[in-house]
This record gives C-alpha cells, structure tokens and sequence, in this order.
C-alpha cells in the first residue's frame, strides 16, 4: 500500500511546499493535543508566513479571484477590526478581535497556497483520520474513568471529548461530523491512493458515527441527520441510484432506533427539548445527562430562550450597528443583572447562538455582512462550481451557528478558520467523489 501522507519529491513542485505541507499536518494534529494553544498559535503564523513569502504565484490579484468564495470570510474580519477602531472599548473589542484572527490568518493564507489537486484530499483525509484516533484516545480515557469510577457516565458527552482532549461535546461533534463528511465523500476517491485503503475509511466512518451517538450532543446529531437525508435525497434523484439512497435512509433508521435501546444516557440529552417556558430567577442549574431528569432545573432548550430574549432586547437598543465588539459582553451581563437571571449571570453564559451574537454585537449590518460573505455568497459559488461536499460543510456549520457562539471559543474559530478554507479547495474537479 502506498503511504497515504507521505509525499515524494515528485509530488511537491518544491521544498518550500513540502515544508508548507507537512506544517499544515502537525496544526492538524495539535488541534487534538491538550494544553499546546502556543504551539498551535506558532504552526499557524508559519502557515500565514509561507504561504505569503514563498515563491507560489506572483499574480496574488488572480489567486484571490479564483478563491473568492472565502475571502469574504477576510473581508469580515477587515470590517470586524474597522468597527473595533471606533469603539469606545477599543481594549476588550481588540481582545475578541484577536481571539478570531485565526478566522483572517487561515482562509487569506489559503488564497496563496497552490497545491495539486491530490494533495489537498490527503490534508483532508489526515485530518479525518487524525479525528478518528483522537476520538479512540478520548474514549479509551472515558472507559478507564468508567472503570476506575464504576460510572458509565464517562462514556459519554463531555467526558470523552474534554477530559484528555479538551473539547466540549458540542465543539468535538462538529470536529467528527465534518470528518464523517471527508471519510463519506472519499470512499469512492481517496485521492490516488490504494483502493485498499477503503477499509480504513470504512472502519473509521463506523466508529465516528458510534462516537456521535457517545458524544451525545444533540445539535451535532440533528446536523448530522439532516446533511445525511440530504445526501441521501441526492443519490435517489439526481444520481439516480435509488437503492443507495434508500440503503442509507434505511441504515440512519436503525440507527435511530438503536440509539433509544442501546444509548439510554444519550436519549437522555433529548429530554425536555421541547419544554420552552422559564423564569429568569430560577436558581437551579441545567440538567445533565447522567442524572434523573428534574422540571425544575434548566434545561438546554429553555436557557437558550432565555439567553436569546435577553440578546434580543440588547439589539433592539443598538439596531443598526449593534453594541461594539467591545461592549457585548458588559451589555449581556448587565441585562442578565435587570432580569435577575442568576445561572446565566454565575456563569457568564453566552448567547448561543452565533447569529443573534453577530447581531447584537454589530447590528443589522454586520449581520447582513457575515451571513453573506460566510454563506450566502459561498453557496452561489458552490452550487455554480457543483462543489456539494463544500456546500455540505458550510451548511454543518450554518446549522452548528444556531446553538452555539463558535466564534468566541478557541476550539471553535481554529476548525472553522481551518476547514472552512480547506473545503472550498474541493473543487468540481478535484472533488471527493460521492
């Protein structure tokens, strides 16, 4: 079998590109690496730094053409820091802004990075593959914590993704889908490599399908869900192969059900999910998976209503440019004050959701600006150039947006800074075949 990631002299038009190569291999695996944020920090000014200085292309006008579909995501980091340099916070709206230079680092040192169409499905294919291992480490560190601490909780959630790992649930599950996506769209491409290879991706879709059951995060699952009926939906009417189609239909059934017999704690995570009604000055916290469920207590449907009445009201106050990067989190804190709503308060919660966030932090017009340089104007290119396994990153993220403020967690924005670039580079004609 050839081996899948090492590239020969051949394979590389350069050193520089080597070196540039296997730099993007090891931020891949330090993402998966507890406690190394500098190391991290140091591969991805490294990327920037060689993807600006070596010798690639002298046209950066074309190359910035040809990747247009992200660099709007650029362009709202160049608005982001205009609107920071009128604050009247200028001190705390840098430190966000400087949380998210990731998000201009990545996709601009992708515009300038000119590999052959190969390599970019082995960065792809590594970074599934490397999801995968990380995931067997973090659930291998949950069944020792089960077994040491007799609580089959730590199979599950948080425990087998933040304990060794340091990723929320919430977080790693979109780590896993979008390698789920990789490993789904390469099964019949794997980028010139030996066909034998299959079993492995095989083997590791099997299991990160199994890990998204233990993480049990419920956004993550629902995405997930709904990018599969998709995919499905695709292969019966436009590829025409309705019994591959009805196959994986049949299969995200049986799945479903096994997940109510066989995963009791992740069923667990979906109780009271429909349960909307609150008061603010409930002093209880938020049920948990590994517990009883209590009405009493918060749930994650109704805190996340409460959070967002809250964001809403700030942004009617501010409508047309919002509170300034600077002051949303004040603003929040202090409405969580007027409303009495302690958890949210003790806790420092955010808003959950990354549109309403956008919106209160920069009004209407900065909504406007990152919905349509981050997916609006994507999806016409993609759907122009038939890039489906793009679309179907960018939508898991879109979906992954309406739960969560990914932007403001370091284990968010670095995947996103990272993948979203890497899937545009999946191209019509360079694409993982479905």
């Amino acid at each position: 079998m050839k081996a899948p990631f090492f590239l020969l002299k051949e394979n590389i038009l350069s050193g520089k590109q080597r070196w540039l190569y296997y730099t993007i291999l090891c931020f891949i695996v330090s993402l998966y690496i507890k406690h190394i944020p500098v190391i991290t920090n140091v591969l991805l000014f490294g990327i920037f730094l060689m993807s600006c200085f070596s010798a690639f292309t002298k046209n950066y006008a074309e190359q910035i053409k040809q990747n247009r579909a992200i660099f709007g995501i650029v362009l709202f980091f160049i608005y982001q820091l205009i609107t920071v340099i009128f604050s009247d916070n200028l001190q705390i709206g840098t430190q966000v802004l400087l949380m998210r230079l990731p998000l201009f680092i990545l996709p601009f040192s992708f515009c300038f990075i000119n590999f052959d169409l190969s390599t970019w499905r082995k960065i792809a294919l590594f970074y599934a593959l490397t999801t995968t291992l990380a995931s067997v480490v973090g659930f291998g560190y949950g069944i020792y914590m089960a077994i040491n601490k007799h609580d089959t909780g730590y199979l599950y959630n948080d425990n087998i993704s933040e304990l060794i790992l340091d990723k929320q649930a919430v977080y790693f599950g979109f780590y896993v889908n979008a390698a789920i996506l990789i490993l789904f769209f390469s099964l019949k491409n794997i980028g010139g490599l030996d066909k034998k290879f299959n079993y492995i991706i095989w083997l590791s879709l099997l299991w990160l399908l199994f890990i998204i059951c233990m993480l049990a995060s419920k956004t993550s699952m629902f995405c997930l869900a709904v990018l599969l009926f998709i995919i499905a939906l695709r292969y019966m009417f436009i590829h025409k192969k309705k019994l591959e189609g009805g196959l994986l239909l049949l299969s995200m059934f049986i799945g479903a059900v096994l997940i109510m017999k066989v995963f009791p704690k992740t069923l667990n995570r979906f109780k009271g999910i429909t349960e909307t009604t609150f008061v603010f000055d409930n002093k209880n916290r938020e049920n948990h998976f590994n517990a009883d469920y209590d009405k009493d207590k918060w749930n994650s449907t109704n805190t996340r209503v409460a959070l967002w009445q809250c964001g809403v009201e700030i942004w009617k106050e501010h409508f047309l440019f919002g509170t300034g990067l600077g002051n949303k989190k004040a603003e929040l804190m202090n409405k969580y004050k007027e409303k009495h709503f302690l958890y949210a308060l003790e806790t420092e919660k955010n808003l959950h959701n990354q549109y309403l966030d956008i919106l209160m932090s920069l009004g209407v017009v900065g909504l406007t600006f990152f919905v349509t340089s981050f997916f609006i104007y994507p999806f016409i290119q993609f759907i122009k150039n038939g890039q489906w396994f793009s679309i179907l990153i960018f939508a898991c993220l879109a979906f992954s947006f309406f739960t969560e403020n990914m932007l403001d967690r370091y284990q968010g924005e670095m995947l996103i800074a990272f993948i979203l670039p890497l899937a545009s580079k999946i191209s019509q004609k360079n694409e993982i075949q479905a």
